[in-house]
Order: C-alpha cells, then structure tokens, then sequence
C-alpha cells in the first residue's frame, strides 16, 4: 500500500465517524474513487458523511477529485430469507408431525435444523413487532393486536424511533431490504394515503413493500400496496391469487436485485397470509389434499395420529405426554369441545370440508413458498443464503368459533352461524365466495401436542412454533434437531450476528435501546447440540392470559375467557380473578402435569419473575377486556367530525380514515349529474361481500332497470336489504339515504328511508346492523368499488363497477354515537 494510499484510508476512518478499529474495517477499491467500499461499524446509522477527501483549487484542472465509498457489509455475510406463515399451529405442517405436506419446510429442517422449543407472543401483530426488532412485543407498543390499540407505552401499536428494526439496520449496512406479504405494524390510523408512513415496511427500513395492511386479507381481492401505492392486479383476473402472485414478485426482485447488482445480498422479510383466515387455496389445491381423506377420522383421532408421527420423527421426547381434550375440566378453566364421535353427519361433513380447505391452504403455502426458496438455488444463492422459515405466528386460530363460519367477520361481530345455514356456502367454501375459517375444535387439534390455541399466551399451544434453520457451510448438523428454549425476539440476534453487524448505538441521532433477544447461532454447532439454552427468562401476556419461562420452568394462569366465544363472557378480575398452574417444562415438554398445589414456593417465586419481567417490559397495566378496548377512543383522522363533504372519486380509504356509520343515525347525500342516456355505477361504498353497503345506480339487465338509486344494506353476508328508486334522467339529481337508528345499542336495528330530488320513494327496516366493524381488508370508496361487491343477487354487478355521471358532492352526516352502544 503507497503512502497516499495509506493516508487516504486512515483519513476516512477517522472522519466518517467508523469508530471500530482500523483491522476491522473492510476497504476494497482505491478510497476516493467511484468503485471504492467499506463497511462500517454500524454504532451509528446513518453513518455520518465523510468529509471530502480530494483537493480543491479555483481550476478544476489543479484539483482532485473524491468520492465517499459505497457502504457494504462485511465480507461473506449473506443473504437472509426470513420467512413466517400465519396461524399455523405447531402440529399442522407435516415438519412437525402434522398431516398436512410441507416438502418446503422439510427442506429446510433436512439441509438444517429444526427446533421444537420457539415460541411466539400468541397473537399475529404482536409476533410480528417482535420478530422486526429483536424486542419483546410490550416493548415495541404491540402488547395487543394493533386493532384494539390504547393509549398506554405497551399498548399504542408504535413502535418506537429508539427502537429500530431489522430492516433499518440491514439497510444501512449495505442490504437491499424488502417486505412481501402481511404489515399488521402500521398502525390502523396511519393507514390512509394521508400517512404518516413512517410506521409502514418503506418507513421501518424496507426499501421494497409489496403486501397488505392489516390482520388478514382475501387472497383472490386484497388490499394490496406495492409501497404506499394501492394497487388491484386481480380486476379481470379471476384466477388470480395473492399466494402465488407475491412468490412471483419476490422471485422477480430477487433475480432483478443479483442482475443488476451480483454482489449485494438480499434480506427478504416473506410473511405470506396463509394460513389466517379466510382459507383461500387454490381449487386445484382443494382438489389435491381432499382427495388425500386427511381428516375423515376427526379430530380426536387426529390429535393421536399427529403426536404418534411427533414421537417418531423426534419432535416430541418418548416421555412426553399428549395433553388431554377440554371436556369441561377444571383446568380447562370450564372449556369444553364436542367430541368428534358425538356429531351428527352433517356436522362431520361440514367440518371436514373446513379441515380440507384449510390443509389446501396450508399445503399451498408452502408450495409457493418453496417457489421462492428453489428460485434462490437457481439463482446460485442457496449456499451463500440463511433460511428461517417459521411455521406460524401463534397457534392456530379458534377465532372461527364452534362451528366455524363461512365468513370470518360474523366471528368478529359475534354472530354465530349454525351449520345448517354455512351448507349454502359449502360447494364454495374457500372460493372467493367465502371468507372462510375452521372450527374451533380443528385449532386445539393443529397445535398438538400442546394446550389451547391462538390469544391464549399462558400455554404452549397459544405460543409453540415449528421452526427450520438452514445456512449450507454454517449449519452443518443437517436434519438435526434442537430443543433449547427460544422466543421469536432472538431472530434479529442471530441474523445480526450471521451477517457480522451490530446492533447500533443510535438511529438517526435517536439513542437505542437494548435489543432483548439472544442469538440462536450457538446451536447450529452440532457439539452444543444439547447446551443449554442462552435464553433463560420471557414472558407471556396476552389479553390478560400470562406466563413466565424461567430455567426451565413455567408458571402460568389458567385462561378464564375463550377465544371461540369472542366478546360474549365479561372477564375477571385481570390480577385476582386467575388461577395459576406450574410445570416443569424441562421434564414435562407439554405442559401436562400441573405442580402448583404441591409447590406454592416455588410458584410463587415465578409469579414475583413475571411481575419483575412485566415492569420492565411495558407490560402494565394488565388488561384483559376486548370489546372494550376495540371501541376506546384513539388518534383519528375522523374523531369529532360529524360531516364528511367529498368531490369526485377516491378509493382505497380504510374504515379508520372513512365515516362511520355503527351504531348511530346518519344520512348519506350524493348530489350528482346524469349525462344523456343516463348512467350507473357505484356513488359511494363501504364493506363488499362480507359486510357493508353500498349507495349507486343500478345496472340493469339487458338495458332494462337500469340507472335507478339504490342503497344496499349487507349484514355480514346474512341479510341484505335494499332501498330502491326510480329510474333517474339526465341532469342534475341530489339523492338521500336517511337511517335512523332504534339505538342506543351495539348492532341495533332502525328505519331507512331514499329520497330522490326531495320525494321519498322508498322505506324499510333493519332489525340488525353490523354492531362492531365492517371487513378490515375492504376500503372506502367513492365512484367506484375497488374489491368485492356488497350486492349478491339481486343488483349484481362486477367491480370495479365505475360510475358513469358525475359526483358533484357526496355529504356524510352522523349523529352522535349513543352512549350505552360503548358500555355494552
């Protein structure tokens, strides 16, 4: 190395503000030159801007000139595939013992390792603002599903700027970043074109988002984003499936990405909807696994087959026990399942097409997910690539209650469906059709061998997931197993450490925080293959449901509200009103053998951990409401507004940027002008096919019924009722749809009445209106319909279903919300 040379390097080093030793930074190229890179020590990012190295002169011709280095990352890091799925229980893929095939997570547990002991947060968001920023989910403002966000540190669904993510990280460094699949991390009242976007996959270091925003979202019409942009690739397209689309987009970028820039690695965050409702497979997906006749035994027998083929493959231990099915015992807290044999055939057949759908969806996961991994070998990368596929971000969901339901949102308004009414859904059950999901009695069976489901954080079955690790050259104990205990915080650890950076001191002038996980890469060693686990305590908590892991034992309580009958059983007292259980996880793997009553100490001192742990962690105060919680006041974009004035088209509003009509009187107001020969189309809508309503002018069949005012009223894909006006002429028209609720109430009924041009022209009644909320993955729009439609039959038409006049002015006014609708 020359002097300048020498000189030229020591003097970015100490001016860039690289504050590691000069041995440890990695500089290629001739610094100040256009090919020159160095990494950095990452303490501070952005790395300040180094400061010019050439010379100046008044002539160009007596200068020199300089360029500051690209940065880079360390030499061999490599690229990460971070993939999880969604709601996929720890006995469902076949992996880990389940039934289901899943030869692309077998792939990699085979070229890797497979741990049994992972856990979750138990619910989807929570897990997911976890796993972006290596801290425990109270920590990063995600104590619950963003949905029912409140105003507590723990609890507001931000995450905070000292706090950053993986993605930010990685960036800085050097990393091409990007998101395919489910953001449930921005928060509800910034997902509006208004923004901010600081809380979306661009704004928390994800150069690249192609996904959906939200807790879950149809596969055949989502609301998909590329970035902040919303886009509708399925219009025409009835075929399409956002399962495959998003491998093809993820396989596209990153073929485009090693084209355009061989030697950048890639972190690609792959979070697919599958499996959360609604269960959308393929047909041909359907087809494959019912022929299979995986579930004709029932789930009873399925719990056995599943924790039989656990024991043979080495996922569970021989002394492991299989948890006992809730028949009404005391420590199922009173929770009872129907056993299989005490169905009625009609029961068995509606439930095995549920289970089928479900498999499908799962089984075709994975196949797109091993599309994308097989694109990565064919690309060259494999070797050089560390795959984390994670099977589920909590248990598997009960949320589709007894008796599952052929739309999710009945569940989440707290309508039942019986059985005998989901058969008219039945030859279309995870059609676009349905917004389908399972019964309740499938989610225990999915998380074999463990107790309880999703929400359920105080028991193994809320929080185990299957997890497989492969990194050719640097997993080399391939096909192995490993049982240390982990949590879904210590990923951002093990990738930082794989790729040789490190957590930074500060983000963007913001001092950071401690990142809370420890990194997994002791295990791949094949001699620390039995070492203890590095990660010795973590707590659970979730809508009240607690536990704590501490050297290999857990104290936990006994869950007192279940997630199958949301909304319907007031909760105990959060700190009182909770019995605890105590197992010794070591000996006892499934949590089968309760110690409480014969160890009071010993429980006791775990309970004082927790609370130790829930201090620290933002984890008070302890709330185990939901509905409450759903309607708390939060910042809006509509709190205290009453009237809503709107112009011409827009689309792609969500429910917390739109007007709300729950539980209140209102009148909708649409001045418009029809052209000659008149017009049809959407005026104004809210919902689809799964809930909501509609105001436009119909389209008529074969030129006749054409062009006449119509408000539609869907509830939940139940009921819908209609308002109906005469045929409207060219000129200019105002049309009012006037509801006055029978309130105060959640979902309570009242009189609707059409008024065209100041006459009214029709009235009817609802006894029921849609008491909690519309379909979260369904938009506002205006002038057109931009996913499903709320009409079914009568009044059917195809989105995007434009209008063909002229919104002059649309007006909403609301009246004030009864009180009592909130207090129910």
């Amino acid at each position: 190395m020359n002097k300048q040379f020498l000189g030229l390097a020591l003097s970015a080093i100490a001016t860039i503000g690289w504050s590691g030793l000069a041995s440890a930074q990695q500089v290629t190229g001739v610094p100040g030159s256009p090919g020159a890179t160095t990494t950095i020590s990452g303490k501070q990012l952005p790395p300040p801007d180094p400061k010019f190295g050439g010379i100046i002169k008044e002539k160009a011709s007596d200068s020199k000139a300089w360029w500051a280095p690209r940065i880079v990352p360390p030499k061999g890091a490599p690229n990460v595939l971070l993939i999880m799925t969604d709601d996929s229980g720890f006995g469902a893929p076949s992996t880990f013992g389940g039934v289901v095939p899943t030869p692309a997570l077998d792939r990699i547990a085979n070229s890797g390792l497979r741990y049994t002991n992972f856990h979750s947060t138990s619910l989807c968001s929570p897990t997911r603002a976890a796993i972006i920023t290596g801290r425990n989910h109270h920590s990063v403002g995600f104590g619950v599903v963003g949905e029912i966000a409140t105003g507590f540190p723990g609890y507001d669904s931000i995450i905070p700027i000292e706090k950053g993510t993986i993605g930010t990280i990685l960036k800085a460094n050097g990393y091409a970043t990007s998101w395919f699949g489910k953001d449930h991390n921005t928060p509800f009242y910034q997902a509006t074109q208004a923004g901010p976007f600081d809380q979306w996959p661009n704004g928390m270091g994800f150069e690249y988002f192609y996904g959906f925003v939200g807790g879950d979202a149809s596969q055949w019409q989502p609301n998909l984003y590329r970035n902040t942009t919303a886009i509708y690739p399925f219009e025409g397209n009835p075929d399409w499936n956002l399962t495959t689309a998003m491998a093809d987009e993820a396989i596209q970028y990153m073929k485009g990405l090693k084209e355009v820039a061989p030697e950048k690695p890639f972190f690609v965050y792959y979070v697919p909807g599958g499996t959360h409702a609604p269960h959308h497979p393929s047909p041909e997906w359907i087809k494959k696994i019912s022929d299979m006749h995986l579930f004709d035994e029932g789930w009873n027998k399925l719990r056995e087959t599943i924790f039989a083929n656990q024991k043979r493959l080495g996922i569970m231990p021989a002394h492991a026990q299989l948890t006992p099915w809730p028949d009404g015992q005391a420590e199922f807290g009173g929770a009872k399942l129907p056993q299989w044999d005490s169905l009625s055939w009609d029961e068995k057949k509606l439930f095995i097409k549920q289970a089928e759908v479900f498999g499908a969806y799962l089984a075709y996961t994975d196949n797109e997910i091993g599309r994308v991994i097989q694109a990565i070998e064919d690309m060259g990368q494999l070797d050089n690539t560390l795959i984390i596929y994670i099977s589920g971000d909590n248990g598997a969901s009960a949320e589709g209650m007894l008796n599952g339901t052929p739309n999710e949102f009945t569940t989440f308004n707290g309508v039942a469906v019986p059985v005998k009414d989901q058969f008219l859904w039945y030859e279309f059950w995870g059609s676009d059709k349905t917004f389908p999901h399972f019964a309740a009695p499938w989610a225990w069976t999915m998380d074999t061998p463990f107790k309880w489901v999703k929400q359920v954080a105080s028991h193994f079955g809320g929080t185990a997931q299957g997890v497989a690790m492969s990194w050719p050259g640097h997993i080399n104990d391939t096909g192995g197993i490993r049982r240390q205990f982990h949590h879904v915080i210590d990923i951002v650890p093990t990738i930082l450490e794989a790729t040789g950076i490190q957590a930074p001191d500060m983000i963007n002038g913001i001092k950071q925080r401690p990142i809370e996980g420890t990194s997994m890469a002791y295990t791949w060693d094949k001699a620390n293959a039995n070492s203890p686990t590095r990660h010795s305590t973590q707590y659970f908590e979730m809508l009240g449901n607690r536990a704590i892991y501490h050297d290999g034992w857990v104290a936990a309580t006994t869950p007192a509200t279940l997630p199958w009958e949301l909304s319907t059983k007031s909760p105990p007292d959060v700190i009182t009103g909770y019995k605890w259980e105590l197992y010794n996880v070591m000996d006892d793997p499934t949590q089968s053998n309760d110690l409480a009553a014969r160890m009071p100490d010993k429980l006791k001192q775990m309970q004082g951990i927790f609370y130790v742990e829930a201090a620290k962690h933002n984890v008070l105060p302890i709330d185990n409401s939901s509905l409450t919680r759903w309607n708390t006041p939060r910042p809006s974009l509509t709190a205290g507004r009453t009237v809503f004035t709107y112009t011409g088209g827009l689309t792609g509003v969500p429910n917390s940027g739109a007007p709300s009509i729950l539980n209140k009187s209102y009148t909708i107001t649409a001045e418009v002008t029809i052209p000659k020969g008149g017009a049809e189309g959407m005026i104004v809508t809210d919902g689809g096919r799964f809930g909501g309503y509609g105001l436009f002018l119909s389209k008529g069949e074969l030129g006749v019924g054409g062009g006449k005012p119509v408000f539609l009223y869907n509830l939940l894909d139940l009921k819908r009722t209609t308002w109906e006006g005469p045929e409207l002429g060219a000129g200019k028209h105002t049309i009012v749809f006037e509801f006055k609720s029978v309130g105060p109430g959640l979902g309570k009924g009242g009189t609707g009445v059409l008024y065209v041009d100041g006459t009214e022209v029709a009235r009817n009644t609802m006894e029921n209106t849609t008491p909690i909320t519309f379909p979260e993955d369904e938009t506002f729009d205006i002038g057109q319909d931009t996913r499903t439609g709320v009409a079914m039959i009568e009044y059917r038409y195809d989105p995007p279903f434009k209008f063909t006049g002229k919104i002059d002015k649309l007006t909403f006014k609301l009246e004030p919300e009864p009180i009592a609708a909130a207090k129910r």
